[in-house]
């Protein structure tokens, strides 16, 4: 598999993703908005990664598997990580109290394994699933 010099679309994630830290920040915590900032925020962190360190190599096609389950895995934990640490920055700049409940920050920790896990099975999936395609 060959890795592109530049991931199509990563420029244009960091500018939504920071345009919507700059409205999530300002509004009341809410669990569905730090979920979507915490899985934003992995997935262009990856992204940038991955640009720096990746691109333009040529892996054969049991290293672009083994590379896309390890990018999946990493996803699924930075994205319940970056939530949980999203979530207590915003409840740290406000000072009127907690931002989310214990019930909301007990959830986010129990997703923690079920998320690494499908990000594993998903990112694998993906590798092999680009493997086939690129054979075809």
């Amino acid at each position: 598999m060959h890795i592109p010099e530049r991931i199509p679309g990563l420029k244009l994630a960091t500018a939504v993703l920071a345009i919507y830290f700059a409205l999530w920040i300002s509004l009341e915590g809410s669990l569905w908005r730090v979920v979507v900032m915490g899985v934003g925020a992995t997935a262009v962190s990856l992204g940038h990664l991955s640009q720096k360190y990746l691109a333009g190599r040529v892996l054969s096609w049991q290293k672009w598997v083994v590379v896309t389950a390890v990018l999946g895995l990493l996803f699924g934990l930075g994205s319940s990580t970056l939530t949980l640490l999203f979530m207590t920055v915003k409840t740290g700049l406000h000072a009127h109290g907690p931002e989310f409940s214990l019930n909301q920050i007990q959830w986010m920790l129990a997703q923690t394994p079920l998320w690494a896990i499908v990000g594993l099975l998903a990112g694998t999936g993906i590798g092999l699933l680009l493997t086939y395609k690129s054979n075809i």
